[in-house]
């Protein structure tokens, strides 16, 4: 090439290199200003592309489409700047096309410059070269003559340079006008940073939970996901940064997930007070995306709801060590089962709670209307530390009176897996007094009173507490006195002084009679005096009265104490139980009172009782022998052939039969009356065995057959009668078998009665010997009297 130069006349190469030198000036200016219109133009557009983004959705662009348009303005650039210049630019431009393209812009060469670039360097003749050099010389006067200037056509640069420079101008005015977003756009397209937009954001918003209960405020973790008890109402709060403006109203959108489907809906949020927005869910169930938007906030990543199940209690047991009073003994080792919300132990039991639930706890509060028992963990910096285990005392008004600790640390009264607790306590009458007698720590078990009414509450791991407390209701079984059910039997209110009173009866206690005997007073001394009985019980929860002799009672000897006639008894039977706690109690049966007679005094009143009997005994003969009459009538009737209705017949028998019927019942209260009678004798010891064996085998005994067998007898054949006439048919066979059963009935009467006046007789004469000695102690004591009278005036006159 230099070779070629060299032959070259130095005026035409002049001018190409002064030609090629402005081609590429021209290009580098083209180049220059189509780099800068293009870089200025992807800025406006993926400014305005971001500006217009946020606008319809408050969110950054997503990075991975920003990544992309830096990559396509890198590229875009580097392309455009290599093809529109570095190509351009560094081009090697052949003399022949120099020459060519100016002979196109100035016609007036003819030809002769690409002739002289052309021939110069090839060998030819003489003639030629000759020819060549003369063209030459031609060319080089010509062109020193030609304006190059003219050769570009500047149109297209100076339009590109406008525009290149209009565009520059608009970015460094935004520049210097709006810094802040030159420097946002650099943040997302050249450092793609996530929150570019958080700087320039007008709003900031933060999305919370008021937990229940006590409505705490709670934050999304690091993950922006909460943990929401399943079933609860969710209770969301939106406050403004302080730092922020507040928006005039905040929109919440959320997507709800039930299976396979999803729900999606948007609501407006109730402003409470200044930048502070609620919205509320009732008994969430599904897992939940939310968003919320006010003003130009948005959260980018969506917040999560995440529903567990709440910790609840699954099961209550009770390990009891019951008072050894009671005897229960045997059953500490079988653990309690609560069903319901209610249980029942005896007073002073200790007993540990045991409550089995469905996941891990972090803390236990219990609480009833009088105390609160509280232990567990906390957190401090995300890591767990044992709380205080606190028991806290109010009164009746729910203030708080004070706060102990208690000897005892969480490990010990959480399970191993902390999924369940053991709490220890012991019920109490006493309860309330050992509370008023605490220092500044307490020990387990803990006292409480009977009927407290215990609420479990739970927090789990998840910082969650139990919607509903578990209920438990302590009933303290109060150890109630024994009951004493005795009656006397086979004495009355007047005795002898040998008697020997017989108590029947039944001692109960909820958990065993330890001791009992008999209490009894006097005359009007005040002081009771005892005596044991003669079977002692020895811890039966029942105890029936008995001694070695009488299986049936418990008897009182009243010949020990040597009473006199006139003197009167008061007597009970006395029970303790074994409670070494509240007690012991002590309870008394039926107080009996007796008066002191003489053996006569009492005979003579049981005289009067037998006489009543047997005037009771005439009335059921008589009424008897009318029952007789109407058989012998209707009896006539058949035998006269005499045809009497039906109906009369049936009223006849229902009747008969009904008047059979109580005078048995009269009989065998009667005969009831008599073997009082006979024992009231044997127990005031003034029987003998002539009498016992009249009573016995002449009133007793016969009144005994008289109402087992004659009356069942005679009932049958009256119910045989009434069988007949609803059948229609053997009434008169039926009729004519009752009559020896009735003359048998009425035959067994005459003979009681006849023993009855018999001992009337007897009875009678007894008190006519009884009245002729209380009339002789009477006369005997008037002259007593009268002798005392005219020894006292005599000595007076003398």
């Amino acid at each position: 090439m230099k070779e070629i130069m060299s032959q070259i006349p130095n005026e035409i190469q002049s001018v190409l290199k002064q030609f090629r030198r402005w081609i590429r000036r021209y290009i580098l200016m083209e180049g220059v200003a189509v780099f800068v219109a293009v870089a200025a133009t992807m800025f406006w557009v993926t400014f305005l592309v971001d500006v217009a983004y946020f606008w319809f959705s408050r969110l950054e662009l997503p990075t991975s489409f920003r990544l992309i348009c830096l990559i396509v303005m890198v590229g875009g650039l580097v392309g455009l700047g290599v093809s529109w210049v570095v190509f351009r630019l560094f081009k090697h431009f052949q003399l022949k096309d120099l020459a060519l393209a100016l002979e196109r812009r100035f016609p007036q060469l003819r030809d002769q410059l690409i002739t002289t670039v052309e021939f110069e360097h090839e060998a030819t003749s003489p003639l030629t070269s000759q020819m060549v050099e003369q063209t030459s010389r031609e060319a080089a006067e010509k062109i020193s003559k030609l304006p190059l200037e003219e050769t570009f056509d500047r149109t297209p640069l100076k339009r590109i340079a406008l525009i290149a420079t209009v565009l520059f101008s608009t970015l460094a005015v935004f520049g210097v006008a709006n810094a802040a977003g030159v420097q946002r756009w650099v943040h997302a397209y050249i450092l793609t940073k996530d929150n570019y937009w958080d700087p320039y954001r007008q709003q900031a918003l933060a999305l919370k939970v008021l937990s229940q209960p006590g409505e705490r405020v709670r934050e999304f973790d690091e993950n922006r996901t909460y943990k929401h008890p399943r079933g609860a109402d969710l209770q969301l709060l939106v406050e403004s940064d302080d730092a922020a403006i507040a928006p005039e109203d905040v929109t919440i959108q959320y997507i709800s997930f039930e299976g396979n489907a999803t729900e999606r809906g948007r609501a407006n949020m109730n402003r409470f007070g200044d930048g502070e927005f609620r919205h509320s869910f009732s008994r969430v169930v599904n897992d939940y995306r939310l968003w919320i938007r006010g003003g130009d906030f948005v959260n980018r990543t969506p917040y999560r709801i995440q529903i567990v199940d709440p910790p609840q209690v699954d099961a209550i047991t009770l390990m009891c060590d019951y008072p050894s009073y009671t005897g229960m003994d045997v059953m500490e080792d079988k653990p309690v089962s609560v069903v319901g919300t209610q249980v029942s132990l005896p007073m002073e039991t200790e007993f540990e709670l045991q409550g089995r639930c469905n996941k891990p706890l972090r803390a236990v509060d219990l609480r009833s209307s009088r105390f609160q028992f509280s232990f567990g963990y906390r957190l401090v910096d995300g890591d767990e530390v044992p709380k205080p285990t606190t028991f806290t005392l109010r009164n009746e008004e729910n203030q708080i009176l004070r706060t102990v600790e208690v000897d005892a640390s969480p490990e010990s009264l959480l399970s191993e897996d902390r999924s369940g607790f053991q709490i220890p306590f012991v019920i109490s009458s006493k309860a309330e007094q050992q509370w008023e007698e605490l220092g500044d720590r307490i020990e387990l078990p803990i006292p409480i009173p009977p009927d407290s009414a215990l609420k479990i509450f739970l927090e789990d791991n998840d910082e969650i507490y139990s919607p509903e407390p578990a209920s438990l209701l302590v009933n303290g079984i109060v150890d109630e006195p024994p009951v004493v059910d005795t009656k006397r039997t086979g004495v009355g209110s007047l005795i002898t002084r040998n008697a020997s009173i017989p108590v029947e009866g039944q001692l109960s206690d909820d958990y065993g009679v330890a001791s009992a005997w008999f209490g009894f007073k006097v005359g009007s001394n005040m002081e009771e005096q005892t005596l044991p009985l003669n079977q002692l019980p020895s811890g039966q929860k029942e105890f029936t009265l008995n001694d070695a002799a009488d299986k049936d009672v418990e008897r009182f000897n009243l010949r020990p104490l040597k009473l006199q006639e006139g003197e009167t008894l008061t007597l009970a039977i006395y029970a303790q139980d074994a409670d070494d706690f509240n007690g012991p109690h002590v309870a008394h049966g039926e107080i009996f009172s007796f008066k002191v007679v003489t053996d006569e005094e009492l005979q003579a009143r049981l005289f009067d009782r037998e006489v009543n009997l047997r005037l009771r005994f005439e009335q059921i003969r008589s009424e008897a022998g009318d029952l007789r009459d109407l058989l012998a009538e209707q009896q006539t009737n058949l035998a006269e052939n005499v045809q009497v209705e039906e109906s009369i017949l049936s009223a006849f028998v229902e009747r008969s039969l009904h008047q059979l019927r109580k005078n048995q019942t009269e009989s065998r209260s009667i005969e009831v009356s008599f073997q009082s009678l006979r024992e009231e004798m044997v127990n005031n010891g003034i029987d003998t065995k002539d009498k016992l064996d009249r009573i016995d085998n002449g009133v007793i005994a016969p009144l005994g057959v008289l109402n087992e067998t004659l009356f069942v007898e005679a009932d049958q054949r009256y119910a045989l009668q009434r069988l007949s006439l609803q059948r229609g048919a053997g009434f008169d066979e039926a009729l004519r078998e009752t009559v020896p059963a009735v003359d048998a009935l009425i035959e067994q009467m005459d003979r009681i009665l006849e023993e009855m006046q018999d001992r009337g007789t007897m009875n009678d004469l007894i008190q006519t010997i009884q009245r002729l000695r209380d009339e002789q102690l009477r006369l005997k004591k008037l002259t007593e009297e009268k002798r005392i009278e005219e020894n006292f005036f005599f000595d007076f006159e003398e």
